[in-house]
């Protein structure tokens, strides 16, 4: 494993009511760009990077301990979000989020790592990727997207319902949301009711309730910068070996189709009866999926050379 640098070691600052039992990851804390960041860093080998703006670490607890026998397995809070403590003023777009995840893999020097990518994850982790291609050796797509939403109005309406005042207001009053996502319809299929109140414990702070919005609110702004990744994902990530692993019963748009005509060497597997969260639905499934791919395909590509760049565009 690379060395840890400084400013992100393992400290104190782990919740009582997150126990080992429901969680049994060790917590580590570090600073980046002068913000306080929780993270997990398990196993060795290497390195698989979660992304999922929006919630939390405990999201891929499941496949997590599944993997890290085999995997570097790391995942982090943004500001706001989980074990991560709000920035008064932190902008939750996804450019500004899309900075802070940069941040993390220069702090620990991260190499040939594969990304594994859900929901606003997604487009946040795409903009990175095509920039910074010789870093990464594959790429997981989980039921997210990587393109501008202008051609799916009702994805747009729904968001926008989701984050207008009066959501806002609700969710900030009674948690409905995550409670929402707590569920079986969620992330609750596999997970006993103790798990589900510690997966609810960061949004006993109505600061999460908000973040978890913004972050949500922020998708309805990057069109442009959108166009710019899907025009350069072909290029830039020509030759990187992709996996999309998509639950059977929430791809109503046919996104992991979509990624199929960007990715034409892709790997797609369907989770029978999985959702919006997959590696919940169906964690040994989904960890089995990772490993004969990562088999198959990524230990024998080659490298991907540095190509086009993306030029960053600020969300609008």
């Amino acid at each position: 494993m690379a060395t840890t640098p400084q400013s992100l070691r393992p400290a104190s600052g782990r919740p009582d009511w997150l126990t080992w039992s429901s969680f049994p990851l060790q917590s580590r804390f570090g600073d980046i760009g002068g913000k306080r960041i929780h993270y997990i860093d398990e196993g060795s080998g290497p390195a698989l990077l979660f992304v999922s703006a929006g919630q939390w670490s405990f999201v891929f607890r499941d496949v997590i301990v599944r993997l890290r026998g085999r995997f570097r397995c790391l995942t982090l809070d943004f500001p706001g979000s989980g074990l991560s403590p709000d920035v008064p003023g932190h902008d939750q777009s996804v450019a500004a989020n899309a900075r802070i995840l940069e941040a993390f893999i220069d702090a620990l020097d991260l190499q040939d790592i594969t990304m594994v990518l859900h929901d606003v994850g997604g487009p946040l982790g795409l903009s990175i990727v095509a920039d910074h291609a010789e870093r990464f050796r594959g790429l997981v797509l989980s039921n997210t997207f990587g393109w501008p939403l202008a051609g799916y109005p009702l994805v747009r309406r729904m968001l926008w319902v989701v984050t207008s005042p009066p959501s806002r207001a609700v969710n900030t009053l009674t948690n409905v949301l995550a409670r929402l996502t707590a569920t079986s319809y969620g992330v609750g299929r596999k997970m006993s009711r103790a798990d589900r109140r510690v997966f609810l414990g960061p949004w006993r702070s109505r600061s999460s309730r908000r973040a978890t919005l913004q972050v949500l609110a922020g998708v309805l702004r990057i069109d442009r910068l959108m166009a710019g990744v899907e025009r350069s994902l072909p290029t830039t990530l020509a030759g990187l070996p992709v996996l999309t692993v998509f639950g059977a019963r929430n791809d109503p748009y046919g996104w992991q189709d979509r990624f199929q005509q960007i990715f034409p060497g892709a790997t797609a597997v369907r989770i029978a009866g999985g959702r919006h969260f997959p590696f919940n639905d169906d964690p040994d499934g989904y960890s089995a999926a990772i490993c004969e791919w990562w088999t198959a395909k990524v230990t024998k590509a080659p490298r991907v050379q540095p190509g086009l760049r993306v030029s960053e565009e600020a969300d609008r």
